[in-house]
């Protein structure tokens, strides 16, 4: 599998087609907040450098029907919002006929899809190794959609489908849908299909779609925290996850070759196994906050499929049992890159605070070393502001909306590229804010 996947080239991540399930009356209860969802994370997804993802979207209801062919999503948001525009004009009342099988034609339709587009755009693809996934959103009941699609899949050659997942959107009242479907067959499924259970507001929805698109299953160790304990040092296997999308791999106008460095730097894919050392522990109570600095990333245990099961089984729970001393304490470690450099100077050794949470993850954030910080020297305002122009700045501040907290989530960008507006504003010429979306963000 790793050496086909090798072959492939420029193309990082498998490609992925979303099934959605839009037959009355589950299609009402979650439209709206699909849709926004959607539209918050391509414009997030379409802007990022590397690396690439394909994508292919199908709605099923008596029958189905591709509103978006396979296409790359970089730099194709129009395109993408196009296709979300057909989603929302899409009927949401009406009756649905008897079961047609149109689920599993569609997931056979995709596979078909990817299969020609790999063979005529991707140098060294074969029939043989054009994976790929498959993700259905319903609000039905899981169990309903994994009988159907293992009665329409039954007879069918499923082996270039990498993973099959089935999406169980429920409403606000966390009510589903349960429309008529035929019976689950005894016996085993004719595929191993995830079946996953998520809220129906908008920003559950998002968070879903992120993390769907942007997850890897890892193919090789990422990071090792080895913590001293007497002639045998504890070492951890871990998965470094991003929390917060590092800005400088999206599309800027100023230094693409800034951005692809900085997304080479941050790919799991480019990355060797890291090795962290710990140095000691440290209370929380003593860590100084202002000399932390970069994105955070959490720290999970590992997931990666060249370790047995009983090492990952061992290493998950030396993990979890890490995260309660830590966190039960009071806690933190100080650890030190043990990478050097390859040049003769002494290097920077990279320094960081590894804290627990009340999640079983780990926190990681890089620590500002006496070598990186850099001397400030500010004079105090000594002579006296003029009347005029202290009563200038008053004024202008004063004009400026306050608030007494501000939530990041109520911070949204606009669908012009030009600049950024608050949601609780209301929206400029030329910028567009959709009403659906302050009202939610305006709860938050």
């Amino acid at each position: 599998m790793s050496s086909s996947r090798g072959r492939l080239g420029p193309l990082r991540t498998l490609p992925r087609a979303l099934l959605l399930d839009v037959a009355p009356p589950g299609w009402a209860l979650i439209a709206k907040e699909l849709s926004e969802a959607l539209s918050n994370t391509f414009s997030v997804s379409a802007a990022f450098t590397q690396p690439q993802r394909l994508l292919s979207i199908y709605t099923v209801r008596e029958r189905h029907q591709c509103l978006l062919p396979l296409l790359k999503i970089r730099g194709n948001l129009p395109r993408l919002l196009s296709c979300l525009s057909e989603l929302r004009s899409l009927p949401r009342d009406g009756s649905c006929g008897p079961w047609s099988g149109a689920m599993a034609l569609a997931v056979l339709d995709s596979l078909q899809q990817n299969k020609q587009w790999m063979q005529h755009n991707v140098p060294g693809a074969t029939g043989h190794n054009c994976f790929m996934e498959v993700t259905v959103v319903s609000t039905r009941l899981g169990g309903e959609v994994v009988a159907e699609l293992d009665l329409g899949l039954k007879d069918a050659d499923l082996g270039l489908l990498q993973r099959l997942l089935v999406v169980q959107i429920c409403n606000t009242t966390g009510d589903t849908v349960s429309d008529s479907c035929p019976e689950s067959r005894t016996g085993l499924s004719v595929c191993d299909t995830e079946v996953r259970l998520i809220s129906g507001d908008t920003l559950s929805i998002e968070s879903f779609f992120k993390s769907w698109l942007f997850e890897s299953c890892p193919e090789k160790e990422q990071l090792r925290v080895i913590v001293p304990s007497g002639d045998t040092p504890l070492c951890l296997i871990c998965d470094v996850q991003q929390r917060i999308i590092n800005t400088e791999i999206l599309h800027q106008a100023q230094g693409q070759d800034c951005a692809l460095r900085a997304n080479q730097r941050d790919s799991p894919q480019e990355k060797v196994t890291q090795v962290m050392r710990v140095l000691r522990a440290v209370s929380n109570q003593g860590v100084c906050g202002s000399l932390l600095y970069g994105l955070p990333t959490i720290l999970l245990p590992t997931t990666c499929w060249e370790l047995d099961w009983d090492q990952l089984e061992s290493n998950q729970e030396e993990f979890y049992a890490l995260c309660h001393c830590l966190l039960s304490q009071e806690l933190s470690l100080l650890a030190c890159s043990t990478q050097r450099s390859l040049t003769p100077l002494p290097p920077v050794m990279p320094h960081f605070i590894i804290s627990a949470s009340d999640s079983p993850a780990l926190l990681l954030r890089s620590v500002a070393t006496r070598e990186l910080v850099l001397p400030l020297e500010t004079a105090r305002i000594s002579c006296p502001l003029p009347d005029n122009t202290l009563h200038t700045v008053q004024v202008a501040v004063r004009q400026s909306k306050a608030r007494a907290t501000v939530a990041p989530l109520s911070l949204v960008s606009p669908t012009s590229y030009t600049s950024i507006t608050y949601c609780e504003d209301k929206p400029k010429h030329g910028n567009t804010v959709h009403q659906d979306k302050k009202d939610f963000l305006s709860d938050v």
